[in-house]
């Protein structure tokens, strides 16, 4: 049977009702039809006079750039983006991560549909920012954050936003080939795998897109970028494994305290470094405010096993259709 989005949207509701509270899944579901209810034809938006120049601009380079991720990729760029909506705010939704003062292992939350996952994700950040204070009631360490994009996985055709399409469109065909993979290759409850294919995948689709327009300037730009974003991770990474033994040790909590705080103190001033030796004024908010065991977590489920897929597809001769079904059975490694 096909239901129109809406009203399944509202089925899904309706039986999510009664799995955990009914107040969250009744702000997703009111997200989610706010985002149906703005939303666009694309082609309506270029045809109203009233749509200014860099708007239009940009969504052409959207328009070229599912196409691209359709013919090219492999990717359902047909089916996704062909809408927009302006929600009039920052963020589409606000993502909460959280954990123990003494374990990386994130909090987490079951959901039916997509299975357990490391995040909470609100429409609205003051919902996200009571839960957080919740849990940092209760001990954990918590770390909130702005979200312009996520996949609805084939629910609903996702459209463009206005949190997003400003970026350059580097950054548009890197978001655009990441949300994409999502609907390709999803596994139920397997953060670290889903978000680190999405994210080779997007690499490697920027990197292929560059070089079909000839754009060799940029590319060497982005490859730069991307070294940068690997030495970035590399300290957090670090920091990671020298907590873990600090946290498995047998010392008194006093103790684990100072030296946790140390640690973090020190991954920011490895960051600064970083930011010295590049140029510029990147990474502020890893910067600004003290750092915690959730803004640990938060990377390293995202980042951690993107080597592995890169590897994966040059053991598959660069050929992606071979790599999203080999992908399908991968295990990732246990570090």
């Amino acid at each position: 049977m096909k239901f129109p989005p809406l009203a399944l949207l509202m089925v899904v509701v309706a039986f999510l009702a009664g799995c955990e509270t009914t107040k969250f899944y009744c702000q997703a579901a009111g997200g989610q039809i706010e985002i149906l209810r703005k939303s666009r034809p694309i082609a309506r938006v270029l045809a109203d006079p009233a749509t200014s120049p860099k708007l239009r601009r940009q969504l052409g380079s959207v328009q070229e750039i599912r196409a691209f991720a359709s013919t090219q990729l492999g990717l359902p760029g047909d089916e996704s983006y062909g809408k927009y909506a302006d929600l009039g705010r920052k963020s589409v939704v606000w993502s909460l991560f959280a954990a123990p003062e003494f374990s990386l292992k994130p909090k987490t939350w079951r959901y039916p549909l997509l299975g357990e996952l490391e995040y909470r994700g609100y429409f609205h950040e003051d919902q996200s920012e009571a839960l957080a204070a919740k849990l940092r009631a209760e001990g954990y360490d918590v770390h909130v954050g702005g979200v312009s994009a996520y996949s609805t996985l084939g629910w609903f055709h996702d459209p463009v936003l206005n949190t997003f399409v400003d970026y350059p469109d580097i950054d548009l065909a890197e978001l655009i080939f990441h949300e994409l993979t999502h609907r390709r290759v999803f596994r139920k409850g397997q953060t670290p795998f889903n978000e680190a294919l999405a994210t080779a995948v997007a690499e490697v689709g920027v990197r292929r897109w560059l070089a079909h327009h000839g754009r060799t300037k940029e590319l060497e730009k982005y490859e730069t970028r991307l070294v940068r974003r690997r030495e970035f991770y590399a300290q957090i990474f670090s920091t990671h494994r020298d907590l873990e033994a600090l946290y498995a040790s047998n010392l008194p909590d006093e103790i684990k305290r100072e030296k946790k705080s140390a640690a973090l103190a020190e991954l920011q001033e490895r960051f600064r470094e970083l930011r010295r030796r590049w140029g510029g004024s990147g990474k502020s908010e890893w910067l600004n405010k003290p750092l915690n065991n959730a803004h640990l977590v938060s990377v390293v489920a995202y980042h951690h096993h993107i080597p592995a897929f890169h590897q994966l597809l040059a053991e598959c001769g660069g050929d992606l259709t071979l790599f999203y079904k080999r992908a399908q059975t991968m295990q990732l490694p246990d570090n």
